[in-house]
């Protein structure tokens, strides 16, 4: 359809001349310059129009062919039986794709029938404008209102016909009296005009021809789309009834079948005769012969047999194929633990890729109907094959793919009966059964080999035991197609989840071998901490950005996305093999909360918006780590980084453009977002105050005046800002207490930075020496001692500061001793622990060189006190 639409369009602006004149020095040469113009345009056009009728011809045919199938459409739907399901939802598909296709790939013609009509009444304008030139072929009006003339020929009312019918060749002789025309054009000019007449009749001609023959194809076009549009009608009820006879109402339970055994039994025969028993016919005279049939007995078995046998013959090629192919020093133990299930995976690959070959050169409708869901059946297996090949040992392969065996060859059944259009009454009788007995044996092997497999193929294998009593229960409840529904929903879902976890594994495993030699590659090792920091890479990605973009881009956004969307591609998989993606795709569509004006909210809706989520979070991530990496030479203040405004700034941006956009996809209008915020501002505006208040003053806080990692003291309270927030500023104590101050409060009292210029702070120790010590020699002495306690803590800084210098300095004669203070710069985190130590140092330095340090000494005297 296409591509006869494409050429229709072509052809007609091909066919649709182009022939121009612009202002030339005189009318002998605008006429001169316009025969050349019609001249080839008519060469063009016969060329184009000898086309246009082979291409008219072929349509044509195409048309037949689309009325034909279109009535072969309505004879399949409306000859189905309500009991034979799986024939009745193929026929509805087929009609309404029919339908779809059709709509979607309209001809144009009103379009291109408007264009031939502007362009025939052009050349009936052109065509009268030549006839009407001095000396005019057609009688022309009297100057003196008409008075004896005729009536113009390319008048309005009358434009085609005269245009038609005028004579050319004919000069009108020039009038005696007041009527009396000039001669304007000579013997060339005349001969010149006639020349283009001709060719101008020929142009409009053969442009009515066209729209004749348009014409006549959107009349058949017309009635196509009527009755393509009955039949889609019909078949949008049969799928409504359908998918209230699977979800709603069902059928009778299996307890009721088994009841009436006999019976069922016996509507199960007759329905197996009837759909697959050739069929005879009677002639006129008594004579009965087989009406061949491409969807019956025969060709079904046929079908069957012979794709057991290919299958059969896929594993055989495999087999040889990885023996011939595989070099023997790859054949390892783990290879040859791993073999069969490599053979079953090529076998897959095999089958599906010959079987679409296969389909190229077919024109059996049923063959090409059961190929296709062969083929993403093999499709299916092969990828669970391929996942477990990558994920589990050798050692655990036999286990997984015996976990997995049940759902893949019941899956394989359901889609069996898919392909035989099995009828409704011996689903019923066979499928209950045989579910449970899958079942009973899915539930025997996870209890025997899910404790032995990694964790996430545990979960996976419980869940389609879970799935599969569902499908049970629902099957002996007579939701029979319910469950056949599900079963072939969580097969589609497994191989999506499958593929997930694979790409995870992938993934770590690229991490560990390629990833980790890149960073190094492209770091200088300090920067890495001596490559501490790829003991756990996966942290540390942010520091490498430059490097684990794209990976993390994969990791990050685009397998979670892919997720996300698996969720409704299994089920719109699920539903293509039953023909019910109509259904399901109006299920997507739905508002499941529609308030007009408010919001409107759908699956698909609901889907996107989530998967904007992880790619929204990736550029949050992305651009503060670009952030951190270049701008952390400019943004260093006392030795450390200052992110905390910039991470905010990029986290408000990034979100806040991810919520107008999903505000955008979920239908919420910009004036019930502003109706909103009105009603908020006025009425919560005078309780907000404090929150508004703390808001601003966090935003100042962020901007350098703290930053997470500075000490500070505010009401005798000191501590390591641990994170500032825009209501409060949270502040971790030396005893591992954590407080929090609101920001207005920090504002509001005098609060000390202590680490805001440089990360040291000045400690000052009273020590007190008895009077006559040599202070001079107690100076030198205690210098000595406290630079003899510089160490480095474990992030490799000086605890006492080796710039700054360690002082005793003389305060004051004191009552007992004379005091001095001993001065040094320690690390603030490291203050308490080291002051203690100097304490301590000091002390034993004192007394060991005999140093007395007086302390207050009070005489008591008793004196003996006689009564007189």
């Amino acid at each position: 359809m296409i591509k006869r639409l494409l050429v229709i369009l072509l052809v007609a602006v091909v066919c649709l001349p182009a022939a121009a004149v612009l202002k030339e020095k005189d009318l002998a040469s605008t006429l001169s310059v316009l025969r050349a113009e019609l001249e080839n345009s008519y060469r063009e056009q016969r060329a184009n129009m000898a086309r246009y009728e082979q291409r008219t011809k072929q349509q044509h045919r195409e048309m037949i062919a689309m009325m034909q199938r279109s009535d072969q459409t309505a004879l399949m739907l409306y000859s189905q039986k309500q009991d034979f399901t799986f024939d009745m939802t193929y026929a509805c598909h087929e009609a309404t794709d029919q339908y779809r296709e059709f709509s979607k790939r309209r001809m144009p013609y009103d379009r291109i029938l408007t264009r031939i009509n502007s362009e025939v009444e052009r050349y009936d304008d052109l065509i009268e404008s030549l006839q009407t030139i001095p000396p005019a072929l057609v009688k022309l009006p009297a100057p003196d209102g008409g008075k004896g003339g005729a009536k113009p020929a390319g008048a309005r009312n009358a434009k085609s016909s005269g245009a038609r019918n005028a004579t050319p060749g004919r000069l009108m002789p020039p009038p005696g009296g007041k009527g009396q025309q000039p001669f304007m054009l000579d013997s060339a000019g005349q001969a010149d005009r006639m020349a283009c007449l001709t060719y101008a009749k020929a142009l409009r001609n053969n442009l009515v021809r066209m729209r004749t023959s348009i014409v006549a194809d959107n009349d058949h076009y017309n009635m196509v789309a009527q009755k393509l549009k009955k039949v889609n009608d019909f078949a949008e009820k049969r799928y409504f009834a359908i998918q209230h006879n699977i979800f709603v109402n069902g059928d009778d339970s299996y307890f009721t079948v088994l009841a009436s055994l006999p019976m069922s039994f016996s509507n199960a025969r007759t329905d197996f005769k009837e759909k697959y028993d050739t069929e005879t016919v009677t002639t006129r005279d008594g004579r009965r012969h087989v009406v061949h049939s491409q969807w019956r007995g025969p060709i079904v078995l046929g079908l069957s047999t012979f794709v057991l046998f290919y299958i059969i013959v896929a594993g055989l090629l495999s087999n040889v194929l990885i023996r011939w192919i595989v070099p023997k020093r790859f054949r390892t133990e783990e290879f040859l633990k791993k073999k069969v299930c490599i053979i079953l995976a090529v076998a897959m690959i095999i089958f599906a890729v010959t079987v679409m070959i296969a389909r190229e050169f077919m024109t059996h409708n049923f063959f090409l109907m059961a190929s296709r869901l062969l083929i993403e059946y093999a499709w299916l297996l092969g990828a669970i094959f391929v996942s477990l090949l990558i994920r589990l040992p050798g050692d655990l392969i036999k286990n997984g793919f015996k976990i997995y065996t049940p759902m893949m060859l019941m899956a394989f059944i359901v889609i069996s009966f898919r392909i035989v259009f099995i009828p409704n009454n011996i689903v019923q009788l066979i499928f209950p059964p045989i579910l449970l007995l899958f079942t009973l044996w899915q539930w025997w092997i996870n209890k025997r080999f899910s404790k032995t497999l990694p964790r996430p193929d545990a979960f996976y294998s419980y869940t389609s035991l879970t799935l599969m009593i569902v499908s049970t229960c629902a099957a002996w409840y007579g939701y029979t197609l319910l469950a056949v529904q599900i079963l072939i929903w969580w097969m589609f879902q497994l191989t999506c989840i499958q593929t997930i976890t694979c790409i995870y594994d992938l993934l770590a495993a690229y991490e560990r071998r390629f990833l980790e030699k890149r960073i190094i590659k492209s770091n200088d090792s300090k920067d890495l901490k001596d490559l501490k920091d790829l003991k756990n890479l996966k942290a540390n990605h942010a520091t490498y950005i430059n490097v684990t973009w794209l990976f993390d881009f994969v990791s990050m956004a685009l397998v979670p996305v892919l997720g996300v969307f698996t969720i409704l591609m299994s089920i719109w998989w699920a539903s293509d093999v039953f023909d019910l993606t109509g259904t399901v795709a109006s299920v997507f569509m739905k508002n499941y909360i529609n308030i007009p004006g408010i919001v409107e909210l759908s699956l698909a809706k609901m889907v996107l918006v989530t998967s904007l989520f992880f790619i929204f979070r990736y550029l949050n991530y992305l651009i503060r780590s670009l952030y951190h990496r270049y701008r952390r030479p400019k943004a260093m203040v006392g030795g450390r980084p200052n992110f905390t405004l910039a991470n905010n700034i990029i986290a408000i941006t990034v979100w806040g453009l991810y919520f107008i956009i999903s505000i955008r996809l979920l239908k919420i209008p910009s004036t019930a977002i502003s109706l909103i915020s009105a009603g908020l501002a006025t009425g919560v505006g005078f309780a907000m105050k404090d929150l508004l208040e703390n808001f601003f003053y966090g935003i100042s806080l962020m901007t350098g005046r703290v930053r997470v990692g500075d000490f500070i003291e505010c009401d005798g309270i000191r501590g390591k800002v641990d994170s500032i927030t825009y209501q409060s500023t949270q502040v971790a104590t030396a005893d591992g207490c954590v407080i929090a101050f609101l920001n207005s409060s920090l504002f509001n009292k005098n609060f000390k930075n202590i680490t805001k210029n440089h990360s040291y702070e000045l400690v000052k120790v009273p020590v007190g020496v008895a009077y006559g010590t040599n202070v001079q020699q107690v100076r030198t002495m205690l210098t000595d001692c406290v630079k003899s306690l510089m160490t480095k803590n474990a992030a490799g800084l000086d605890i006492i500061s080796p710039t700054k210098p360690v002082g005793v300095v003389f305060d004051e004669f004191g009552d007992s001793s004379i005091n001095l203070f001993v001065t040094y710069w320690v690390l603030v985190e490291d203050k308490f622990l080291m002051t203690c130590k100097v304490k301590e140092a000091i002390y034993n330095t004192l007394n060991a060189n005999n140093i007395e340090m007086p302390f207050p000494q009070r005489d008591v005297h008793l004196y003996n006190m006689q009564k007189e």
